[in-house]
């Protein structure tokens, strides 16, 4: 028997060589991969259904009969930029306590208890841009899901003890911050750049220590409104009878103008300064760049487009430069973040050797000057063209990601064919338009510095870069 499957196996063994033969032969006549030629990609979305309920919140809805699922998300014009200075953390803790502190006569308890049995979920967030409130349930229990979710958003209780342990929570997450050289890095230079607007607002022990209930209910009381609402629901439903459901469900929340804050005025030059933090470590976090453009403009999609080729992904140039060629990091790129109200930021980033820090940031610099002096080849902005193009086809592929942008895109009040005319562009920019956009917004020689590391090990001295403001760390 041990002959006989030697022998099976030997045969099976030529047969597949001489399978891979034939094969390898067959690919000598294959195009080389670069010549291979594809038709223009026809970019069109299904596009949700949208309504407005009687009390005025928007609605996007998208049928997915896949699973017997229905997931949906409230977002609330309710962002951490709206935190007052002496109470930052106060959008981030009224969401958290939305749902952990009791809703609609239920007490926390209550709330898991009944969402276990129905084996759904209901959760909340706040960021710089809105604030969310998600569900998700099993198609036949929506309706009571549906009425968790509703309470969460309308009727919170804000429980005291809960809010204790929250800022408990919180506190401690503020006192690990200087324990990671990269979160004390992204916060100190991000709140630089915006220069005392709120945007770069971050919390404390004392902000955080200064929010009561009241502030809580406050907050809640001023900004969610009906009007102020875009829900996105996805699932396995019938779209009429959905919305009859959401009318029964929300329709009853009364709505009433909303007052909002009249944010500062951003300014866009910062001045030019090296930020630096001590600590005693062998890597370097570094951070340089400046206040960019609004994410809805023209410049913005030319710039992102831009930016892919500096700084996103391993084949930008940063990364072939600084960590492929020289070897000198750990993690390098660029970003581009997106503003809607206020702008966003261009930055570059590297984590090095901190004996490699001064070389480091002249390669940052250096290689956005060149791209502005020598601009791209065509090859390098069609490769990274095709790299956004199809991994924009991956923000569509469910009906909950398309039904939750459209949901964002009204409520930040960009036009509804904002993704769509941004791929459209990406389609016919040229490498006469990068080096335009790059050297119109881009400012090397002007970029806030920030740097985290070791200064008795930096290969030379950072007053090299502008004038030095040391950060004492608490």
């Amino acid at each position: 028997m041990r002959h006989v499957k030697t022998r099976t196996l030997s045969l099976l063994a030529l047969l597949l060589c001489l399978t891979l033969s034939s094969a390898m032969a067959q690919m000598t006549d294959w195009p080389a991969p670069e010549d291979l030629t594809y038709d223009p990609i026809d970019f069109a979305p299904p596009t949700p259904t949208k309504t407005t309920l009687s009390n005025g919140v928007t609605v996007f809805l998208a049928e997915d009969h896949t699973l017997p699922l229905i997931s949906g998300v409230a977002y609330i014009n309710a962002p951490s930029v709206f935190d007052p200075a002496d109470k930052v953390g106060l959008a981030t803790m009224t969401a958290t306590l939305l749902r952990e502190g009791g809703a609609g006569g239920r007490s926390t308890e209550e709330l898991d208890e009944q969402l276990e049995f129905l084996a759904a979920s209901v959760e909340a967030s706040a960021n710089a841009a809105f604030a969310s409130v998600s569900f998700s349930s099993l198609a036949e229990d929506v309706a009571d899901v549906m009425d968790i979710w509703k309470d969460v958003i309308v009727y919170p209780e804000f429980d005291a003890e809960r809010l204790e342990l929250a800022r408990g929570r919180q506190l401690e997450s503020i006192r690990r911050e200087n324990d990671n050289p990269v979160t004390i890095a992204v916060r100190e230079f991000f709140y630089r750049l915006a220069n005392e607007h709120p945007s770069g607002y971050f919390a404390t022990a004392d902000t955080v220590n200064a929010i009561s209930r009241d502030d809580l209910i406050d907050f809640h009381a001023r900004y969610f409104k009906p009007s102020a609402v875009s829900v996105a629901i996805s699932g396995d439903f019938d779209t009429p009878t959905m919305i009859a459901l959401l009318e029964a469900t929300l329709g009853s929340w009364e709505d009433a103008p909303v007052t909002y804050p009249e944010l500062p005025a951003f300014d866009m030059t910062p001045e030019p300064r090296v930020y630096f933090a001590q600590k005693e470590t062998s890597q370097s976090i570094i951070l340089v760049g400046h206040p960019s453009v609004l994410a809805y403009s023209t410049e913005y999609n030319d710039l992102d487009v831009a930016n892919q080729i500096l700084g996103s992904g391993f084949t930008s140039r940063l990364f072939t430069e600084i960590r492929t060629r020289r070897g000198l990091a750990y993690s390098t790129g660029s970003a581009l973040s997106q503003g809607f109200e206020y702008p966003g930021n261009f930055y570059a980033y590297a984590i090095t050797n901190a004996e490699d820090t001064g070389q480091v940031i002249e390669l940052l610099k250096n290689e956005v000057k060149k791209l502005q002096t020598e601009g791209v080849t065509q090859a390098e902005l069609e490769q990274q063209r095709e790299t956004i193009l199809n991994r924009s086809l991956f923000r569509f592929t469910s009906a909950a990601d398309i039904a939750a942008r459209s949901a964002r895109t009204h409520l930040l009040g960009l036009p509804e064919d904002y993704y769509e005319t941004y791929l459209e562009n990406v389609q016919t920019i040229s490498p006469e338009d990068i080096q335009r956009i790059v050297t119109q917004e881009l400012r090397p020689d002007d970029f806030v510095i920030m740097v985290v590391g070791d200064a008795s090990k930096f290969d030379q001295p950072l007053s090299n870069f502008g004038t030095v403001e040391e950060i004492e760390l608490e």
